[in-house]
């Protein structure tokens, strides 16, 4: 006898919100059906003591643009359990599950999952035969328009369940639906979602059966070659190095795998995140840490919790905990490397430099292992934390990138050791490098370090060079910068424009208003008005230059007056300072005065 029933929700507004709002595509239902399948099949091995993991399996059968059939030799379904969970959403056992009242062994069961079909037929046709009745075999038939059939049937199966849908999806809005009725889309898809799922699944077409899954065991300490060609073969890249990931308190297992090239920290690597051996996300974004950018991973999880959508994670303590467990085990890496391969370690800190320098500014946990390892740009070349640490005498930095490349020769024909700080991250990490520095004062360049370092001009009290110190002070007023005579190496540079961090800001506000609307501009004057007589700038001349020298002796105050504003335009560009506008035009407008001489 057949009866009629009713589904207790609007299905189709139900299809509507699993297709355009929770889950991101149609794809997901060969996701969900293989949940239903593996998670019949570990609900058996539980209740049903004949049955071993040896006997398990899941097949599809594919039936060329017309229909596949998913089957697996779980525990099958009687007919409460039919009405409780294909029928009465919200009373899923994965309701239960997401409510730790169901066993960990399972993912998500029916109910929800198996309406994602939907996404892709208007037919859904389920034949079941439970472990606790082989006798029976029945039949579960849900339409599109919300109604659904249970009948026995005649015929009975072999103890589990299939699921069997047709190509008659009538609105087709999603054109791909036809694609999904073809077996190699449908392995493609297995292999996608369920690569590592611990129990066979296989395909048969044209009386072919083919194994779609694999074991594999995530541990490089066992065979580290495999280990590389399996993130090759999944992530799509030759990878540096790898190492495992394994949970000191069993939240996850995987591998871990270091990028070969630098990447920014906004970047969107791909990883493979597993919720029991079904993916869930390729976003690895939750589960590591932020700073783990040149990380990319293959990760397994048993005990962190799934969003309603099965595609990321709720973020809880657990994952808060799995997040920090993982950036210890990056920690351990690393320790590993400084005993073991440290040259391997330098080239890791070197390629991804910005990473290591933000777990170092963030956490002191990883100084004493990283530090020495940090390269810094200096007038010396490149050197490590350990060099710096080792140099022995002063060294002077600047964390202002504009400050080093302007002042850099003047060190290098000192042969005085510079610093340049002025990089994300490096005013955090020199600071702590002179923190525990015991060889080396490693000190911050102040101006009046900078006024010490140029020599006093033998010019000092001669009455044409005070001419020519005092026109120039009158000149560069109207530029809030001072002028001074001195001696300096290299010769060639004729003048050296300085400026404190409030001049700066100063600058780059006077910069700003030059574009700003009448909204800003009163807030970029009182931002101006708060700077104060703090800022200081200043343009050196060097009176070993000859240029300088000549000046000196020229008698023509219009003429000295253009190579004044001419050479404080170009200190501003040597210094890689943007030219405000006037500064543009001063330039051009004493060029072309010369030029009429």
């Amino acid at each position: 006898m057949e009866n009629d029933f009713k589904f207790k929700v609007n299905l189709g507004g139900m299809i509507d919100i699993l297709s355009n709002h929770l889950y991101s595509s149609s794809d997901v239902f060969v996701r969900e059906l293989l949940q239903n399948g593996t998670d019949a099949i570990s609900a058996r091995l539980t209740a049903d003591k004949s049955f071993s993991e040896a006997d398990a399996k899941v097949e599809i059968e594919v039936e060329e643009g017309k229909r596949i059939i998913f089957r697996d030799n779980g525990t099958g379904l009687d007919e409460e359990e039919i009405h409780k969970f294909l029928s009465v959403i919200g009373q899923s056992s994965k309701y239960d599950i997401e409510n730790s009242a169901a066993s960990g062994d399972y993912i998500g069961r029916f109910g929800i999952g198996l309406l994602s079909c939907f996404m892709v037929t208007d037919h859904i046709c389920v034949r079941t035969c439970s472990y606790k009745q082989p006798d029976v075999t029945l039949e579960w038939i849900g339409m599109a328009d919300g109604t659904y059939t249970i009948t026995k049937c005649s015929e009975n199966i072999s103890i589990g369940t299939e699921i069997i849908i047709d190509n008659n999806k009538t609105d087709k809005t999603d054109s791909t639906v036809d694609d999904y009725y073809n077996c190699d889309n449908i392995a493609n898809l297995v292999y996608y979602y369920g690569l590592f799922l611990k129990y066979p699944v296989y395909t048969l077409s044209g009386g072919e059966r083919t194994r779609l899954n694999l074991k594999f065991d995530f541990d490089s300490d066992k065979d580290k070659e495999l280990c590389m060609t399996m993130g090759k073969t999944f992530l799509g890249e030759s990878f540096l190095d790898c190492f495992t990931l394994r949970s000191p308190t069993g939240l996850f297992s995987g591998i871990a795998y270091v990028l070969p090239y630098p990447v920014s920290a906004s970047s969107h690597n791909m990883h493979r995140i597993y919720l029991k051996n079904m993916l869930l996300t390729e976003s690895g974004e939750k589960i590591l840490p932020e700073w783990a950018f040149f990380i990319r991973c293959i990760i397994n999880t048993n005990k962190l919790k799934p969003t309603s959508s099965r595609e990321d994670f709720y973020d809880d303590e657990k994952l808060e905990r799995a997040r920090k467990e993982i950036g210890s085990i990056i920690a351990d890496y690393f320790e590993e490397l400084d005993m073991k391969n440290k040259e391997l370690l330098y080239r890791i800190v070197s390629i991804h430099s910005l990473a290591v320098k933000s777990v170092i500014a963030s956490s002191d946990e990883l100084d004493d292992l990283l530090l020495p390892y940090i390269i810094f740009h200096t007038t010396m070349g490149d050197m490590t934390g350990k060099d710096i640490l080792d140099f022995g005498s002063t060294a002077f930095y600047t964390t202002d990138e504009n400050q080093f490349r302007q002042l850099a020769p003047l060190y290098i024909q000192r042969n005085e050791l510079l610093i340049n700080a002025g990089y994300v991250y490096e005013n955090s990490i020199i600071t702590k490098l002179a923190e525990i520095s015991r060889n080396t004062d490693i000190i911050r360049l102040t101006d009046s370090d900078i006024d010490f370092m140029l020599d006093d001009s033998e010019f000092d009290g001669d009455p044409a060079a005070d001419k020519l110190l005092k026109l120039a002070s009158k000149i560069l007023r109207k530029y809030d910068c001072k002028a001074s005579l001195k001696e300096f190496r290299p010769f060639e540079i004729p003048a050296l424009y300085t400026i404190n961090e409030k001049a700066y800001q100063a600058r780059q506000i006077r910069r700003s208003k030059q574009s700003a609307n009448e909204i800003f501009m009163s807030m970029l004057d009182s931002f101006e008005s708060n700077i104060g007589s703090s800022a200081v700038a200043c343009l050196y001349f060097n009176t070993n230059n000859l240029i300088v020298r000549k000046l000196i002796d020229s008698d023509d105050e219009e003429k000295i007056s253009c190579y004044i504003e001419i050479l404080y335009v170009q200190s501003l560009l040597s210094g890689h300072f943007p030219l405000l506008n006037n500064e543009m035009k001063v330039l051009n407008e004493n060029l072309y005065k010369l030029m009429m001489y």
